[in-house]
């Protein structure tokens, strides 16, 4: 991925062009605990009416049948076509062809990815990409720019990061996130949403840019998407403040009290993390261990990285390592995973806290295909939650964590494919360790979570755990509490000389604008400090505000704060 991890698709020249033109000419973790129990696996919902404007679904098992057929007969070629990045590898290893074939196909659902730039071309590669693998066109595909016109330039802070962040590098990544995603989920409708970095951005920000949470914030809670992919794997450490990371904490909750499941990869630099300094992928990176920060928060499912053990012609060779190879031109890369320094552990890591032997959240939460880097494997496992959508007939799933967290000791009878061998560690030149990463291990681990998925036996696995949880009610209302606190309880209003009130109100984005109204008119713009706090004296005389109560407003990027002042 660009920002965080790697733009893999980019480096390999498969870009809108470069894959039309491939398509056309080839026809160290703690302890350890075994999995106990067995998952009790619903049949696939019943029914023959499809969404509106779909084939029957009787018409989409048999297009995904002869698709099935066909990938598993050109399985090397297809697969050398997206240079090994995601192809039939990913529909065998996940089981997913065992879904399509019962009619859960995304139909009904509808997964969004969030971009840091336009990629206009995105129909002409789909429909390469569909010709090639007998793929259906996805229903309807929509770009949205959900924090305004998208800029006439690249803006400058992004245009000089290179494969690391730039402008063309979001178009690639783009184009594989939305192919990966209709990959797992052939009818599942797309929303891809542009947002970049605005000016002023710090250098971590323009990478990771606030915009992509005002995205997020939008899309949940109109809930324009049944599950949000993001491939961002900032580290903590990279942000100049506490202050700035948490700022973007609004957005997150918002999703998690909507329901919208939110799915952010881990990172493709091992156990640290890249710099914001670096024009290419992992070219500067933190000098010690170090975790994305987006993937950190409890309300998200960290999406790590393995790679499919899959023979040239299909066949499994054994389980699925921990994704750190070195790729030609770009060096060694490996999947993110660690202990966040912001976040504690959540209460659904208490059952692991034995393993992790931290009390801070502990990353990734699952693992899927990597050989793209961790932002493939993330609209990978999106796509998988929207078929587990589809097979709650629609509904919400909610965060999606506790009732991961629920079924993973099931293990292989809840969908569990357990990663057993591999690390994130970073390895030099001549093969040393160079710092020291998480191993992976029979169970849970801190390397790669609970492992990966066998879809046809997950998908019912996490929606029978997710109605067992009340809808994920607990913290779907725990997100509401945390965002009402910010929303109206981080304003303080104090008497001040001559009739004034001092204002002070702070979880801004340090140095973004902040307007300040009163009953709804605009009064001044203020700036955020470098904490993110915003100080004003209200002097009702000067401002002719009548005697009683009156609303105070400050509206900025990712946040609106209120507040009743009585003048």
């Amino acid at each position: 991925m660009r920002r965080t991890a790697l733009v893999v698709v980019a480096a390999l020249a498969v870009t809108a062009g470069g894959l039309a033109t491939g398509m056309a000419s080839a026809s160290t973790a703690g302890p350890q605990h075994a999995r106990t129990s067995a998952a009790v696996v619903p049949a696939a919902p019943a029914g023959a009416v499809a969404p509106s404007g779909l084939p029957s679904r009787q018409q989409q098992i048999k297009v995904l049948t002869a698709a099935l057929a066909s990938m598993r007969k050109n399985f090397k070629a297809l697969n050398q076509l997206t240079g090994g990045q995601f192809g039939p590898q990913d529909v065998l290893d996940y089981g997913v062809g065992d879904l399509w074939k019962q009619g859960i196909d995304g139909a009904g659902t509808t997964i969004a990815v969030l971009e840091g730039w336009d990629f206009p071309e995105i129909g002409q590669a789909l429909a390469v990409f569909d010709k090639a693998f007998s793929l259906p066109a996805p229903p309807k595909v929509t770009t949205i720019f959900p924090a305004g016109p998208l800029p006439a330039a690249c803006p400058p802070g992004m245009a000089g990061l290179g494969d690391y962040g730039s402008c063309d590098a979001w178009e690639s990544e783009t184009e594989g996130d939305v192919l990966i995603a209709h990959l797992m989920a052939p009818y599942a409708r797309i929303v891809i949403s542009v947002t970049p970095a605005g000016s002023q951005d710090d250098a971590a920000s323009q990478i990771a840019m606030p915009e992509m949470m005002k995205a997020l914030e939008v899309i949940s809670s109109r809930h324009l998407a049944s599950v949000v992919s993001i491939s961002n794997g900032t580290g903590e450490a990279t942000y100049p403040s506490l202050a700035e990371i948490l700022a973007n904490s609004p957005a997150v909750l918002t999703a998690a009290a909507s329901g919208v499941p939110v799915t952010v990869a881990t990172g493709d630099c091992g156990v640290v993390q890249a710099l914001p300094v670096a024009n290419a992928i992992c070219g500067h990176v933190t000098a010690g261990p170090d975790t994305a920060t987006w993937d950190d928060s409890p309300f998200v499912t960290a999406v790590g990285g393995s790679v499919p053990h899959y023979s040239d012609t299909g066949q499994r060779l054994g389980p699925d390592p921990v994704w750190n190879v070195t790729v030609p031109g770009l060096g060694r890369l490996a999947e993110g995973a660690g202990y966040s320094e912001v976040f504690q552990r959540p209460g659904y890591q208490d059952g692991v806290a034995h393993i992790t032997g931290s009390p801070m959240r502990s990353v990734p939460d699952i693992t899927a295909d990597a050989s793209g880097g961790t932002s493939g494997a993330t609209p990978m496992i999106a796509g998988i939650l929207a078929l587990a959508t589809q097979w709650n007939h629609g509904h919400d799933l909610g965060p999606v964590n506790p009732a991961l967290y629920k079924i993973g000791p099931a293990g292989a009878a809840a969908g569990i494919a357990d990663v057993v061998s591999g690390n994130n560690s970073v390895i030099g030149e001549h093969g040393q360790t160079v710092v020291q990463g998480f191993t992976a291990a029979p169970g849970f681990d801190v390397a790669t979570g609970w492992g990966t998925v066998f879809a046809p036996k997950f998908v019912p696995s996490l929606v029978k755990a997710t109605v067992d949880l009340g809808g994920e009610a607990a913290i779907k209302a725990q997100a509401a509490a945390q965002l009402n606190v910010l929303e109206h309880h981080a304003i303080t209003l104090a008497p001040a000389p001559g009739h004034s009130t001092y204002l002070e109100a702070g979880g801004f984005l340090p140095g973004h604008t902040v307007s300040l109204s009163i009953d709804g008119k605009a009064i001044t713009t203020l700036h955020a400090s470098t904490l993110g706090d915003v100080t004003y004296m209200i002097s009702p005389s000067l401002l002719r505000l009548s005697r009683g109560p009156h609303s105070v407003s400050l509206d900025s990027l990712l946040i609106t704060e209120t507040a009743t002042l009585r003048s």
